[in-house]
């Protein structure tokens, strides 16, 4: 069962092969062109430093991550000074120099709304088959009507269950609707020597956006 304190216990293990050092070329090579001061959401964040890729083009950013070592190392790695205030269950990191902010809790709780677009690199893949759903319709209710989305995905072969989960493609249209496009895909299993070495022949990344 993926839980909340299954995911804590990840950070606290140091059990985060999710995390990505740098930022993703994915992000950087097709996220869509929007005004500057666009706000976008950033959900199961982590410590990523695509966060601090989206401040710098100007938009206003909030990660929402629940793990607070996660929150810590982000700050203190980036040496960021930042003022904290609660808001109910919720802390609030706000980034000094940078328009960005790191809320510490649970996504779920989570309910300010009118984001004009959303980054999703391992969030929808973090979440089991039973809770999919519930986070689709969470995300997209703190989305504005108009709000771009870039999603990346997995989809692999072999007996592996997740964290990371292979999402197949008619469920990831179904949940998200007919708007999301697949812009790119990659056969890690080709690149990687380490997919390759668990036995799987396909592990793919797709790139999905939704920009109205």
């Amino acid at each position: 069962m993926i839980t909340n304190e299954f995911w804590l216990e990840r950070w606290r293990s140091n059990g985060i092969d999710f995390h990505m050092e740098g930022v993703n070329p994915k992000l950087v090579n097709y996220w869509p062109s929007l005004p500057k001061g666009s706000r976008v959401l950033v959900p199961l964040c982590g410590k990523s430093n695509d966060l601090i890729w989206l401040a710098e083009q100007g938009y206003e950013v909030t990660g929402v991550e629940l793990s607070s070592l996660a929150v810590i190392q982000f700050l203190g790695d980036n040496d960021f000074t930042f003022e904290t205030h609660q808001e109910g269950d919720l802390k609030v990191h706000k980034v000094h120099d940078l328009p960005l902010r790191v809320v510490e809790g649970d996504y779920f709780q989570f309910t300010e709304s009118g984001f004009d677009a959303c980054y999703d690199r391992a969030a929808m893949v973090a979440m089991p088959a039973s809770r999919r759903k519930e986070y689709v319709t969470h995300t997209l209710g703190l989305l504005s009507s108009s709000a771009s989305i870039l999603l990346i995905s997995l989809r692999y072969d072999g007996d592996k269950q997740g964290p990371p989960f292979s999402v197949d493609e008619t469920e990831l249209s179904d949940l998200w609707g007919p708007g999301m496009q697949k812009i790119a895909v990659e056969n890690l299993v080709q690149t990687t020597e380490e997919y390759k070495a668990l036995g799987h022949h396909l592990f793919e990344e797709s790139v999905w956006r939704l920009q109205h």
